[in-house]
């Protein structure tokens, strides 16, 4: 965008060239302004801001592009560079005193228009009988903002990598002393059932259970977070999934008769081919189960159906607990959330861990009060195909 006062300056110089051959002259001239035009439309094309200041730090040219990136319109021009960069040494890179008089590059982050990070080129330009108006230096601003995000993420991601290695050994190495624990107590309360009885044996007893329970629940959350962050191959298998269901109903069947709940099972009959891993999706239904089981406190139903349509084979749970509310429902897969006292956050991570694994989708649905339904759809060994009506 250049001002009109400097195109009413070269037409003014045109006038007073009449020393010379003006006809030659002119169309010289002229001939400049035209490309000076043409410049112009050049550097409005071109996705860089680009910005020229004069002797006084004064912005003399901005392009179209100055605009969106930093706010810098045709309303600016005769404006000074300090205004919009206040903070910026301006005088260490252009004018007679910089102490960086070549071309320079930094990167500046920006906050309006908008928040961004820009590569900030600054390529002075030679001394034109120092005169205050005459080019000084041309400004260079591109938008680095995605691959300076990018790298951020990209480091951030090496340091979760480290922690997670880190943490993964620090668990593995946990596993063997809660094992030996195990194993002792196990020993130790034979060795007192051997003894004659007393009050005090009961009690060593009954403090020998509590410490077996505590145990087996840090093994238990040693080996629910190992299955979070180590994955495991799948192997995969054609799948009976009606098995696989009564399997995980199956571990938790003392506690929900327990609990007082009851399950209700509807499975689809000559359900399509699917393959997978039935340990990992055994493991994925419990953990569901167990979900269920702990929302609904005591009494409920829990309801299992199982069909398919032209893509997936659908596992569906459906539960009459206390559901889950808007603000939880974001929440529910992030690392060691949850909404129960004793749990550790990390079984419907392992789910959506195990489903992905599959190919499939892992969808949960909840109404506060009026229960949940959690569903995984796994997608069928071969594909079927629906032909549309005309």
């Amino acid at each position: 965008m250049i001002p009109d006062k400097n195109k009413g300056f070269a037409k003014r110089l045109l006038r007073r060239l009449d020393k010379l051959d003006n006809d030659s002259l002119q169309a010289y001239l002229s001939r400049i302004i035209e490309e000076q035009g043409f410049l112009e439309s050049v550097f409005n094309t071109i996705h860089e801001a680009i910005i020229v200041i004069d002797g006084d730090f004064n912005i003399s040219f901005a392009n179209s592009a100055c605009k969106p990136m930093l706010g810098i319109g045709l309303e600016d021009i005769g404006q000074s560079i300090e205004k919009y960069f206040r903070q910026f040494p301006w005088q260490d890179y252009v004018g007679k005193d910089a102490k960086f008089p070549s071309a320079s590059r930094r990167e500046i982050e920006v906050f309006y228009p908008e928040h961004r990070f820009l590569s900030f080129y600054i390529m002075p330009i030679a001394k034109q009988g120092g005169k205050k108006d005459a080019p000084l230096a041309t400004l260079i601003f591109q938008d680095v903002t995605e691959s300076v995000q990018n790298a951020e993420i990209n480091l951030e991601t090496q340091k979760i990598k480290a922690i997670t290695q880190l943490a993964a050994g620090v668990a593995h190495e946990l596993g063997n002393p809660l094992n030996s624990l195990g194993i002792h107590l196990q020993l130790t309360k034979r060795t007192l059932r051997k003894l004659p009885d007393s009050g005090e044996k009961e009690q060593l007893l009954s403090f020998i259970d509590t410490t077996e329970q505590e145990v087996r629940r840090l093994d238990t959350i040693v080996k629910n977070f190992l299955s979070a962050i180590r994955p495991v191959p799948i192997n995969s298998v054609l799948l009976d999934m009606p098995k696989l269901i009564a399997d995980a109903a199956g571990f938790m069947a003392e506690e929900l008769k327990n609990h007082g709940i009851s399950l209700e099972v509807s499975i689809q009959p000559n359900l399509p081919v699917v393959f997978g891993d039935p340990d990992q999706l055994t493991q994925a239904f419990f953990n569901i189960i167990k979900n269920a089981m702990q929302a609904m406190q005591d009494k409920g139903t829990i309801y299992i159906s199982c069909n398919a349509d032209d893509v997936y084979v659908n596992v569906k749970f459906i539960d009459t607990g206390k559901g889950i509310n808007e603000e939880e429902m974001p929440k529910l897969l992030d690392p060691y959330f949850t909404t129960k006292s004793s749990g550790t956050g990390l079984g419907l991570l392992i789910v959506d861990r195990i489903v992905r694994a599959h190919g499939g989708t892992l969808a949960i649905e909840s109404e506060p009060g009026q229960g949940s339904a959690v569903t995984i759809s796994l997608p069928l060994y071969v594909r079927q195909t629906r032909l549309l009506q005309n």
